[in-house]
């Protein structure tokens, strides 16, 4: 609303009756917006009206005679392009600026692409690129029916593509593929095998024929339910249940007593550049890094026009903090307990769902190391599906039958 005002120009004008309130009826009477209403002594009033209300008002003054109208204050382009109506060389740079401003809006300076979890942007984008979509492109010249069609099938984890474009910008949305589950298939030949080795503590099979009791010792890879079922003449099963062992772990981790941290100087330098039609422009003229140590915080701004309209310039601001590295000494005892922290944390995403019965630390102190070992006793799921080839179904069954023989 602000630019549309400055657009179409205001005034700040003071009307004068016999009474304040009457300026309000003058105005709603003749369909003069107004705000920023201020009363005055003796009658008077001061408002903002827009160019044309300011027109209304005088001619209505001058035809009733039932008031005044006094000029204070005026703003806005018509007033400001009036002062300037002699500046040819002025007003034809200002034309030549809204001219390019008006071509720039037909070509893409900004992608945005929102949807993606799993499929990184950096892809998305190169596979844009190739249908040639980028920065600097014509929007005119993207047919964007076969592009989205194309990038389907260039980029196989998605599902949906649209480009949706806003003068200067691109929208890209996506979705991505969601992962079909696993379907139970009773058909194929499946046989149960131990994921890691342990010792069996209990073995439930819903189909297939145990190879193993409680109390057994397995290793990984060992084949816990068998697909063959030598019942009757015999037969093949997708072999399925549930084969829990305990297992145990052992994980060692170290971290030395002697470290360093950030101190920051309050040193900071900042420099400029702009990046124009995806050129970088560097406003500095000495280069590298500046200090010793320091962290290097980078920013980006785009220049934006009223209503949304991203032009070609975007500005880069580079801050450079300067610290030192000051050392210092871990105590014993936190080193020890982050440590015992880190391996637990480590033992139980390895279990997952299954349970840690028992945990035991071993701490080799030293003089500037500490080195934590856990040795661990677990209770978890070590039955792994696996699917038979061919070959070993055909050795499967044949050993099965000289058995039978």
């Amino acid at each position: 609303m602000a630019v549309l005002n400055y657009l179409l120009g205001t005034v700040r004008v003071e009307l004068r009756c016999k009474y304040s309130e009457r300026a309000v009826n003058i105005c709603a009477r003749n369909h003069v917006d107004f705000r920023d209403l201020v009363r005055g002594e003796d009658g008077a009033a001061e408002m903002t009206v827009g160019l044309s209300g300011y027109v209304t008002l005088r001619r209505v003054a001058k035809e009733t005679g039932a008031f005044t109208v006094r000029l204070i204050g005026r703003r806005g382009a018509p007033f400001f392009l009036w002062r300037i109506r002699k500046r040819y060389v002025l007003l034809t740079g200002m034309a030549v600026c809204l001219m390019l401003i008006g071509l720039s809006s037909v070509y893409v300076w900004q992608i945005d692409v929102t949807g993606n979890v799993t499929v990184p942007t950096s892809e998305i984008l190169a596979a844009l690129r190739s249908e040639g979509v980028d920065i600097g492109t014509c929007v005119l010249d993207i047919p964007a029916r076969k592009v989205e069609n194309d990038m389907l099938l260039k980029v196989p984890k998605l599902s949906f593509i649209t480009l949706n474009n806003h003068g200067s910008r691109l929208e890209v949305i996506v979705r991505e593929e969601r992962e079909k589950p696993e379907l139970y298939d009773p058909d194929v030949p499946t046989a149960l095998r131990a994921a890691k080795g342990g010792i069996i503590t209990s073995v439930t099979a819903n189909e297939g024929w145990t190879l193993v009791k409680p109390g057994d010792t397995v290793a990984a890879g060992d084949e816990l339910i068998s697909a063959y079922v030598p019942l009757g003449t015999g037969r093949i099963v997708h072999a399925a249940g549930s084969v829990k062992a305990r297992t145990w772990y052992e994980l060692t981790a170290s971290m030395p007593l002697k470290a360093v941290k950030k101190e920051y100087t309050g040193e900071k330098t900042t420099r400029r550049a702009i990046i124009l039609g995806g050129k970088r422009i560097n406003l500095y003229i000495s280069g590298g890094n500046p200090y010793g140590f320091c962290d290097k915080i980078i920013s980006y701004t785009d220049t934006v026009l009223p209503g949304g309209a991203v032009m070609p310039l975007t500005w880069v601001s580079e801050v450079y903090e300067e610290y030192a590295q000051i050392p210092y000494t871990i105590d014993k005892a936190d080193a020890e307990r982050m440590l015992k922290a880190e391996l637990l944390y480590e033992l139980e995403k390895t279990v997952g769902d299954g349970a840690v019965v028992t945990a035991r630390y071993d701490v080799i102190p030293e003089e500037e190391l500490v080195t934590v070992t856990l040795r661990a006793e677990c209770l978890e799921e070590i039955g792994t599906e696996h699917t038979l080839s061919e070959t070993e179904l055909g050795d499967l069954t044949a050993n099965n039958e000289s058995k039978a023989e």
